[in-house]
């Protein structure tokens, strides 16, 4: 007996994942180069033990979120829609004003 997997993956968790890629990416880059400082006080301390324990917790924290809402997505589909939506408007929101405040001031 076949049975075939539906892994179709949601844009709101595509869409969130790369933006979390880029932050991950930007933020090594600006750090690395003195222009920017880790504004969450748990991703400095990664960022402070090496760019790959930063890389790998903020990859590991991000997949693992979106696997789960991915998870629950097969139960309530709008539901999750809607909190990757607000997910994504909030993470973009914080990560500008934040780097705005911090970086900028």
């Amino acid at each position: 007996m076949e049975t075939k997997m539906n892994i179709a993956i949601s844009r709101e968790s595509i869409g969130l994942f790369l933006i979390c890629t880029v932050d991950m990416v930007l933020t090594v880059m600006l750090v690395a180069m003195g222009l920017a400082k880790e504004a969450n006080p748990l991703m400095a301390y990664c960022i402070e033990r090496g760019y790959l324990t930063f890389c790998a917790v903020k990859m590991s924290t991000t997949i693992l979120a979106i696997a789960a809402a991915e998870r629950y997505r097969r139960h309530n589909p709008r539901f999750v829609k809607r909190l990757l939506q607000c997910a994504i408007a909030l993470y973009l929101l914080l990560y500008f004003s934040l780097l705005v405040a911090i970086n900028l001031a």
